[in-house]
């Protein structure tokens, strides 16, 4: 029984702190919703695909980006904000249509 709550425990420690939720492609659109937020440092952002194929590619930080297309409605993928700063994205196939965001990280 220790050995299960010793478990759990530690599950819950390593999970992250989930701050906000981003829209791709708002209301058959090409944009995030919001396109801007603030957050905490060691905060998570879960970008959810609404229609079409998006992705999340983040500026000067490769290791943040998810760069595989979200292709079906309502499939996801998180990202962990462990720095401080402002941090720009984009979507790679629509950014020339103005699909970019802002996360601030304080």
């Amino acid at each position: 029984m220790r050995f299960l709550f010793s478990l759990f425990a530690s599950l819950l420690i390593a999970m992250p702190v989930l701050a906000a939720e981003v829209t791709m492609g708002a209301d058959a659109g090409l944009a995030f919703e919001p396109a801007e937020l603030t957050i905490n440092a060691g905060e998570t952002v879960r970008f959810v695909n609404d229609l079409l194929n998006h992705n999340v590619v983040v500026a000067e930080h490769p290791e943040l980006s998810h760069e595989d297309l979200a292709l079906g409605t309502g499939e996801f993928f998180e990202i962990t904000f462990d720095q401080p700063g402002d941090y720009d994205y984009w979507c790679e196939p629509h950014k020339g249509a103005g699909m970019e965001g802002r996360i601030h990280v304080q």
